[in-house]
């Protein structure tokens, strides 16, 4: 029988952390490692040169729903505006 190694997608992974979580605070570490991953994909989405031909109000609602997923985040883990400030 033939084993493929390495054949992991950023999905199954994923999935595999989200399967092995055990507790409410392995639920809570998981959903504010995504809600960041979700913000990080977001800036990137945002920064791409299509999107510069786009008005104003398009860019105020992309960038209010990336800054969601941060925000979302950070309350998960409890984190607050002076801590952010100072890291």
């Amino acid at each position: 029988m033939q084993h493929i190694r390495g054949i992991e997608t950023e999905q199954s992974r994923r999935d595999a952390r989200w399967n092995a979580a055990r507790g409410l605070g392995d639920c809570a570490a998981y959903m504010a490692n995504e809600a960041q991953r979700m913000g990080a994909l977001g800036f990137a989405y945002l920064a791409r040169p299509e999107h510069s031909v786009r008005g104003p109000s398009w860019l105020r609602g992309a960038t209010a729903s990336v800054e969601a997923h941060y925000r979302y985040a950070r309350e998960i883990m409890g984190i607050t505006d002076g801590d952010q400030f100072y890291a």
